[in-house]
């Protein structure tokens, strides 16, 4: 087996951050990888450095993923923040979470989904100085904001085309809370069948842990409960800290593991 780099670089990531295994006798692909890098310390306080290996095949050699894996080390080892190496895993994988295990990966993180029954009987406060807007993020301009804001958060490159899936969904609706000053906070909502979704929701920076983001998500259930729904539900991915207990203060409780993420923490020298 011979393992090198790809020939070109794979969705925008440098050739030496992918590897192919290839069999030295038929030329075949035995499998191939890709590191994605990410750095982002508003959303990963405690490791904003954020390195996800991901396989063609949960059946790639060893020998490739040890490679992998080397590589994601290295890149680790030249930031001075701790960091953190991860791989996606579907909770039914067991094959691939027991491989993943057996180079040090920790099965300690993943997306969830957290549901709270209405009705909610929530209580937060208004903002002070703060007003609410209920729209469908149909005006072109606010579509190109949002976008902004959103990209910006997550480090992603998300078009109008992204952004539609969501405005297409059942009763898509925006609530916005505004102050002189301009936007405090956003929520995305929609529902699914008979449970209310929260998509998203942000607060701005200096809005933070003042109520903001617990006032819009007592305003998204009461609008699930005038639906008539039975429940509100979100995704959460475990170490997103602050979305979590935000959550939990809520009342939200963990219903169905979505998608497993291990991986290792890595700390500077």
């Amino acid at each position: 087996m011979i393992l090198r780099h790809a020939k070109d670089p794979v969705e925008g990531q440098p050739i030496e951050n992918t590897f192919c295994a290839i069999d030295e006798r038929s030329g075949d692909l035995l499998g191939s990888s890709v590191i994605y890098t990410d750095y982002n310390p508003m959303l990963f306080p405690n490791r904003p450095q954020q390195v996800r290996i991901e396989l063609d095949s949960p059946d790639a050699p060893d020998a490739l993923l040890g490679a992998t894996l080397a590589r994601a080390m290295e890149i680790c080892a030249s930031n001075p923040e701790p960091s953190r190496i991860f791989s996606r895993c579907t909770p039914q994988d067991f094959a691939l979470a027991k491989r993943l295990e057996s180079f040090g990966f920790q099965d300690n993180d993943g997306l969830i989904r957290m549901e709270l029954r209405l009705p909610a009987l929530l209580s937060a406060k208004e903002p002070a100085g703060c007003a609410v807007v209920y729209d469908d993020l149909s005006d072109p301009l606010e579509q190109k904001y949002f976008l902004e804001r959103y990209n910006q958060l997550y480090n992603t490159d998300h078009d109008i085309h992204w952004l539609q899936q969501f405005i297409n969904r059942q009763d898509f609706m925006r609530i916005l809370t505004v102050a002189s000053s301009g936007m405090v906070g956003e929520i995305l909502i929609w529902r699914e069948q008979y449970s209310g979704v929260i998509g998203y929701i942000q607060t701005s920076k200096r809005w933070r842990r003042l109520g903001v983001a617990s006032y819009m998500i007592s305003l998204a259930c009461d609008t699930f409960e005038q639906m008539g729904l039975y429940c509100a539900e979100a995704n959460i991915r475990v170490r997103y800290p602050y979305m979590l207990r935000l959550m939990e203060g809520a009342g939200f409780e963990q219903t169905d593991l979505l998608m497993r993420y291990p991986g290792i923490d890595f700390d500077p020298a």
